[in-house]
């Protein structure tokens, strides 16, 4: 079974390190109230409650090359959520990877992602980088069935 340790430490970077640079307050990963009732895990809300985010440390294709559309729905059904955050002023889409975030830029364009989100790409640091990837061609192995 892939390990997500890498995935983890990229995000929890991201939360303690990056978002707090760039917006001068605290994050952490919190259940936030939806405007239907209920609630919702955010990978990073900033102490305020004001700014919410969903993190993505995955690329846009597969191993084999082709879009990876799983990502891609699990992206688009967080950001259900994400819309729907009671006290978010601001919302953001976070990508480690250029890829995955152009995906979505376009999707943007053309209508099919909704504008009030903020697409922003995180540069990890270039030692956490390489975790990720030798932990996706770790995973790509696991399901690559041997020809």
């Amino acid at each position: 079974m892939a390990n997500t340790k890498v995935q983890l430490k990229a995000e929890r970077w991201i939360v303690t390190e990056y978002l707090p640079m760039q917006f001068n307050q605290h994050f952490k990963e919190k259940p936030t109230d939806l405007t239907w009732g209920g609630k919702f895990k955010f990978d990073a809300v900033s102490e305020d409650g004001k700014i919410i985010g969903n993190i993505s440390t995955g690329t846009a294709r597969t191993a084999q090359g082709k879009q990876a559309s799983g990502k891609f729905q699990k992206i688009k059904s967080d950001t259900l959520y994400l819309l729907h955050a009671n006290s978010a002023t601001k919302r953001l889409q976070i990508f480690t990877e250029k890829d995955m975030r152009e995906h979505f830029i376009r999707e943007k364009e053309s209508g099919r992602f909704p504008p009030e989100v903020d697409l922003i790409h995180v540069e990890l640091p270039d030692s956490l980088k390489q975790e990720l990837q030798n932990a996706r061609r770790l995973a790509s192995k696991e399901v690559t069935p041997n020809t």
